[in-house]
């Protein structure tokens, strides 16, 4: 006698492609969210004076995000996994202890420039530009307060305002003071749909003009990174100012956003010495700026240009030498995206020309996708 089994079994899910996996405890205690973003990338880099070639295909980022509240909506939590690096990006939990005021506890992005505050996902090229690599703020951990008030019938005011250790992420060494950060925003057209102040291409397509500017400020005391927050630890500690602000303009699939930047090391030389008195090292101080353009047709193709530079100060040592470490650099890009399902699936390809002062000029392509369930 044979017997023979089949079993099926199927699970029916109440969402859509990118919102993520959603529950909720039946007593409404506790509600999670889990996303799972991949981005896997093929860089290709061409030196126009060696002219050598080099190519590389890798998952630049692979995260796991969990998100969500506790005992009510009021008390919030945010948790980042870095698949790729094997780290814990954010840890963070947000209490709305006032109407449009919250207070964050634990590590995550400062409130800094505004592309390194859109999420890796939603920008508008392969990655973010070359302005923001040495002039943002990015993580930290310690305390944030948000809070935005209107003024007549749309003028949206925020204010933002962190203390932190200063340290950024991946280190836990101890340093004597913190880092202050302090920012503000002003939306004079209302808000964003969809908070698409941040997000990179205007996929809402804003059926009238929408406008944000903000201006940040990070004093960080007695860092030991060479960009504040991130870089290279250096042999010595140093205060750095950095500011920032940007304008971002959205308007029927056209996008524009300017960002300009700066940073200084107070009240003394940005050179590192060894015990000889040889300087061996600096802390990046200078400014920069970037600004891009783009059009979202109809059928969600983009097309995107950007123009971005960085420009270290000059240095001189304690004899009036000049010392050069850091190089001006300049990049021209040009960006074609498809947006399949909006931010969650999309395919992207840049080609930029990086003009760098001293050193060999390069040509860099990207062609990368982005999957976030």
């Amino acid at each position: 006698m044979a017997l023979s089994i089949s079993s099926f079994a199927q699970i029916n899910y109440n969402g859509s492609f990118g919102k993520g996996l959603r529950f909720k405890a039946e007593d409404g205690s506790f509600g999670l969210k889990v996303g799972i973003r991949v981005q896997p990338r093929w860089d290709n880099v061409y030196n126009t004076e060696t002219k050598e070639y080099e190519q590389q295909a890798w998952v630049k980022r692979g995260r796991l995000k969990f998100d969500g509240f506790m005992v009510n909506e009021d008390l919030r939590y945010k948790i980042e996994f870095d698949v790729v690096g094997g780290y814990v990006r954010d840890a963070m939990v947000k209490y709305r202890f006032a109407k449009h005021s919250d207070l964050w506890f634990g590590q995550g992005k400062l409130p800094g420039n505004r592309e390194r505050v859109v999420s890796s996902g939603n920008l508008q090229f392969a990655d973010r530009s070359l302005f923001n690599s040495h002039y943002t703020l990015d993580r930290d951990v310690g305390f944030q307060f948000h809070h935005y008030f209107e003024v007549g019938e749309k003028f949206i005011i925020r204010d933002a305002y962190a203390v932190s250790t200063g340290n950024g992420i991946l280190n836990k060494k101890f340093k004597p003071r913190p880092s202050l950060t302090a920012k503000i925003e002003l939306l004079p057209f209302g808000f964003f749909t969809k908070k698409g102040d941040y997000t990179g291409a205007d996929l809402q397509r804003e059926k009238t003009l929408k406008m944000a500017l903000a201006f940040s400020a990070d004093y960080n005391m007695s860092t030991y990174k060479s960009r504040s927050h991130i870089g290279s630890i250096l042999n010595d500690n140093r205060d750095l100012l950095t500011l920032n602000a940007d304008v971002l303009f959205k308007l029927n699939g056209w996008s524009l956003l300017a960002e300009w930047g700066m940073r200084s090391a107070a009240k003394d030389s940005a050179l590192v010495y060894d015990a000889s008195g040889v300087a061996e090292s600096a802390f990046y101080t200078g400014w920069g700026m970037n600004a891009q353009t783009g059009y979202v047709f109809k059928n969600n193709w983009e097309i995107a240009v950007r123009y971005a530079f960085t420009t270290p100060d000059d240095l001189l040592d304690r004899n009036n030498v000049p010392v050069t470490y850091y190089h001006k650099q300049t990049d021209q890009t040009l960006a074609v995206s498809k947006y399949i399902v909006g931010q969650k699936l999309k395919i992207q390809a840049d080609l930029t020309y990086r003009d760098r002062v001293g050193i060999d000029n390069l040509v860099i392509g990207r062609l990368q996708m982005e999957i976030h369930f």
